[in-house]
């Protein structure tokens, strides 16, 4: 005879948001690989010439918990470091300090950050942190994915004053596979892109990141190229313009299924953006591009503004095994992904 237990009760309902009850809040936000366009949302280009990024949201996150009393009535932050300061203007990391600001956490609150990545790795870290953040704080108001990606964008373009565009704002917003388009006037369509799932599998699957182990900052790594184009510099617009050609030939073949296309134009992109600026690439950095090739890559690049961070490769699952070992050689982490189609969430728990 079996024994007749008990089930246990369904969960009871997450309780209604009440405005006037304070709540633990926490938001996470998708990083991001970008395959085609990066470098042409960045206003210098785009406001001129409009830009065009094809860009991923991957199941690796940023998450930012805002738990909303500190004892002492001051601001307690986990970030890279910990900080108790007496309000969000005093925070020493500039880009902490500024998403603190903009999204009115002055004081009286603690803050703790967690993610899947290093700082600077060319996954869209920093906006991820930024959209987490503001979510995380306009609670319990809702928030728009295109509200969260164009307050983000300011913490870094306006208020920091860096050199970047604002594609890992939207994706990090808006998640999914996307054509971001980006018009002269500043506005920002970020178009899902039509990709058939047997394709959507495929390219999953044949995509590879490793690590570099080497940090930096996307704002100093892109100024070069910011002043190059603001310049007028022939050489630097060419390429940027080539680039924008790819990202158009790049959702044709993700439309059609053409994945071998997709690893060529990988390969093109790297060869056109490593000439972008002088801290992009080292010879370092592309021997290790190289070597992952030589191992069996179809194509690969460094993601985000380059100069380290993760290197995407596009590689077919017969040559991964060998991919692996070389890169495993040569010092580098890798990284399984899946491609995501959940922008910024968030979810309270009621004191």
């Amino acid at each position: 005879m079996f024994e007749t237990r008990s089930l246990p009760h369904p969960p009871a309902p997450h309780p209604a948001v009440d405005p006037a009850r304070p709540a633990i809040v926490t938001a996470r936000s998708p990083l991001r690989i970008s395959l085609a366009g990066g470098g042409t949302d960045i206003p210098s280009y785009s406001s001129r010439h409009g830009g065009l990024v094809i860009g991923c949201a991957i199941d690796r996150f940023v998450a930012v918990t805002v738990f909303p009393r500190e004892f002492t009535g001051r601001l307690r932050a986990a970030t890279d470091s910990y900080d108790l300061c007496a309000s969000a203007a005093d925070h020493p990391n500039g880009m902490t300090r500024a998403c603190l600001l903009r999204a009115g956490l002055y004081r009286d609150r603690q803050v703790a950050v967690f993610s899947d990545v290093p700082s600077g790795s060319g996954l869209g870290g920093s906006a991820a942190f930024a959209v987490s953040l503001l979510h995380a704080a306009a609670h319990p108001r809702p928030a728009t994915a295109r509200e969260l990606a164009e307050s983000a964008s300011r913490v870094e373009i306006e208020d920091l004053g860096r050199a970047v565009g604002k594609q890992d704002h939207y994706l990090a917003a808006y998640g999914g596979i996307r054509l971001l388009r980006f018009h002269r006037s500043g506005h920002v369509d970020p178009e899902p892109l039509d990709v058939a799932p047997r394709v959507r599998a495929e390219l999953e699957q044949r995509l590879m990141l490793f690590h570099t182990g080497i940090s930096r900052d996307a704002g100093d790594v892109l100024a070069e190229q910011n002043r190059r184009t603001l310049q007028g510099h022939g050489g630097s617009l060419a390429r940027l313009h080539a680039i924008r050609r790819i990202a158009d030939t790049m959702a044709n073949c993700l439309r059609t299924g053409d994945v071998d296309g997709v690893a060529a134009l990988v390969e093109e992109h790297w060869k056109l953006k490593s000439r972008l600026g002088s801290r992009v690439s080292s010879p370092a950095l592309q021997a290790l591009h190289d070597r992952a090739v030589e191992a069996g890559a179809a194509g690969g690049k460094l993601l985000g503004s380059g100069g380290g961070g993760f290197l995407l490769l596009v590689c077919e699952p017969a040559r991964q095994a060998e991919v692996r070992r070389a890169m495993d050689a040569a010092g580098l982490r890798g990284l399984p992904f899946r491609f995501t189609d959940s922008g910024s969430e968030a979810g309270h728990v009621p004191l």
